[in-house]
């Protein structure tokens, strides 16, 4: 067994996106043998809550997906996620290539392909952005007064811990990783609920007040998540 995922990144996390159970577990079990952590995700719609909760170093997605295709999960994943994403699937055409690029894939391979060479493509792709951050999508994320620690679900306000549910930890980490942005409630709908927003549903506008409070009773006062009337919703910290 290949060990040379060690010289890399030992217990690199990485997250299979892969409906086919048998493939998938058979790469995990592989892929833990060199001493990553390995996270399964069998459909597509719930990729993207996964990533959150997860945050691997890594991921690894199939195209034909049920719920919802590869690429739109791609699409979705860099909303909050920087690391490398590697494309595996059946198809080999150049335009399913450039797709995958286009919409922010870093590797591309077809099955069927060996568990030595997805190992080499993950190890090279841990290599390109060891030069970065390293681990930076687990590290904690501060914003003015509120810092998170995803691996760990663990949210702080000026150092003292705040006690959140997962979905108002979920809902605050995808604001705090685009912080200055704004959100609509269909972006928030898709990668926190795995479905769009129907136009008319509150159930987040609720969850979101009640985080709001629970930060001013923390005594967060620098940092805001303001409502965009028309648009959605956005984190900001005053200087």
């Amino acid at each position: 067994m290949n060990n040379a995922a060690n010289t890399v990144s030992e217990f690199s996390t990485i997250m299979i996106v892969e409906d086919d159970k048998v493939l998938s577990s058979l790469l995990k079990s592989y892929l833990e043998n060199s001493a990553h952590v390995v996270h399964q995700v069998f459909r597509g719609d719930h990729a993207a809550r996964s990533q959150i909760k997860i945050q691997p170093d890594l991921v690894i997605l199939d195209v034909g997906l049920p719920g919802k295709d590869g690429y739109k999960v791609c699409h979705e994943l860099r909303a909050t996620y920087s690391g490398p994403i590697l494309f595996l699937t059946s198809n080999n055409s150049e335009a399913e290539h450039l797709a995958a690029f286009n919409v922010g894939g870093d590797a591309y391979l077809v099955k069927p392909a060996s568990p030595q060479l997805i190992s080499a493509n993950i190890d090279a792709l841990l290599r390109r952005t060891k030069d970065r951050k390293q681990g930076s999508s687990r590290q904690k994320l501060t914003v003015g007064e509120i810092s998170v620690t995803p691996s760990e679900q663990k949210c702080e306000v000026n150092g003292d811990e705040i006690s959140l549910s997962v979905f108002e930890f979920e809902l605050l980490s995808l604001l705090m990783f685009n912080a200055g942005k704004v959100l609509t409630r269909d972006d928030i709908y898709k990668l926190l609920l795995g479905r769009e927003y129907d136009g008319s549903e509150r159930s987040v506008d609720v969850r979101l007040s009640r985080l709001r409070d629970k930060l001013i009773n923390q005594g967060v006062a620098q940092t805001e998540i303001k409502t965009i009337w028309g648009k959605g919703y956005l984190l900001s910290a005053n200087d």
